[in-house]
């Protein structure tokens, strides 16, 4: 784990920054997906949240779960393509939970992803540091996070 601009994020996961989301591979072909800090605090406190079916097929940009949080209502869309595999019921049960530790709670797993479509994701320090510092300095400059 690394601090940046006062958000901690794991290093060892990929990013997808338009989503703002999070993926990790938990075997070949098969990924997480979660949302990122700054996703979860732009949005607000969550308070529902709902996901396409098990073995839904995804193209890129598709979404693969919906949300109701505070200050965000809508699509989350996903940056791979995939089959859904699992869902995590705990997040469904208690959505706040993701708000809490978003690197802590995965939404969904997908498999049949394709390693190239992961190597278009950031990944390691020198990618995820200019991206998050500037995306954050964009919304604390929007009003989207608190100082």
């Amino acid at each position: 784990m690394v601090s940046i601009a006062g958000f901690e994020l794991d290093l060892s996961r990929r990013y997808a920054p338009v989503e703002d989301l999070w993926l990790t591979e938990v075997s070949e072909g098969v990924v997480r997906i979660g949302l990122d800090p700054l996703g979860a605090q732009s949005a607000g406190d969550l308070i529902a949240i709902s996901f396409a079916a098990v073995g839904s097929a995804l193209t890129v940009g598709e979404t693969f779960a919906t949300i109701e949080a505070a200050k965000f209502v809508g699509p989350l869309r996903t940056p791979v393509a995939g089959t859904v595999a699992a869902v995590n019921a705990d997040a469904l049960r208690a959505p706040a939970t993701i708000s809490a530790s978003p690197l802590g709670v995965w939404l969904v797993e997908l498999r049949d992803v394709r390693p190239e479509a992961l190597g278009a994701l950031l990944y390691g320090e020198p990618a995820v540091r200019p991206w998050f510092e500037t995306a954050v300095a964009r919304a604390r400059n929007e009003g989207v996070l608190a100082e």
